[in-house]
């Protein structure tokens, strides 16, 4: 894994399967990719998901779409029909970015948003209410999630968006849970960084999209000095 990196962001959305007329064409998904290869990028960070549902046929969390069809959308049908047709060529939407990203000399990370609940109960999300990574059933879905994308996809590693909320994921605690869920929250960061390291633990590596000041993470939640300090994640 490189130690330097120049690190670009695709956001899976606006600018690739929302705007691309099924059935995808092979050039077509691997444009994120082949629109910065031989520039100075090196790591290819993909967005995952958007809180609501995940852009690859996941085993353990919800398909993005899966619970708002039929679409009243153009962008979503595009979406979910992008995938879909490179599924039913046997193709995985993810597995062709990873292996076109390897195939241009790009290391991947998939960007997961962690204030996600896919279709868990909807009264766990902070946003009607619920206590969100309070409780246990929540973090065991993100984590879960982070599982499957390191041991069932060829990933190079994975940034934990904690900076995603809260416009594009929800809060992970209530504040009245702040200062309790705070420690709570590097106990799990801690327990998925040890297991996805143990499968590959000469090579994989855990990076953290997080706020620019110390202050703001602090108020959702988020250590992000122990976090640096344990090398809990590799980069920020």
């Amino acid at each position: 894994m490189r130690r330097k990196r120049t690190i670009y962001f695709n956001d899976a959305r606006h600018y690739y399967l929302f705007v691309f007329e099924p059935p995808m064409s092979l050039e077509d998904a691997w444009r994120p990719v082949d629109e910065v290869a031989g520039t100075s990028v090196d790591t290819f960070s993909y967005g995952v998901e958007r809180g609501d549902g995940l852009f690859y046929p996941s085993k353990v969390g919800m398909r993005f779409g899966a619970d708002i069809q039929p679409f009243e959308q153009a962008a979503y049908w595009r979406l979910w029909h992008n995938m879909q047709s490179l599924i039913d060529r046997g193709l995985d939407p993810l597995a062709v970015l990873i292996n076109r990203a390897h195939e241009k000399d790009m290391e991947f990370l998939a960007s997961l948003r962690l204030g996600c609940y896919g279709d868990m109960n909807p009264a766990h999300n902070t946003r009607t209410g619920g206590r969100g990574f309070m409780i246990q059933e929540v973090r065991d879905h993100v984590a879960a999630v982070l599982d499957e994308l390191a041991t069932d996809y060829d990933t190079d590693g994975v940034e934990l968006d904690f900076a995603a909320p809260p416009g594009g994921a929800s809060l992970y605690f209530q504040e009245q849970d702040v200062k309790a869920g705070t420690p709570i929250m590097t106990d799990w960061t801690r327990e998925v960084a040890a297991k996805l390291r143990a499968h590959r633990p000469d090579s994989f590596q855990i990076g953290a999209r997080v706020y620019p000041t110390e202050e703001i993470n602090l108020s959702v939640g988020v250590d992000v000095r122990t976090m640096l300090k344990e090398r809990l994640v590799d980069f920020v």
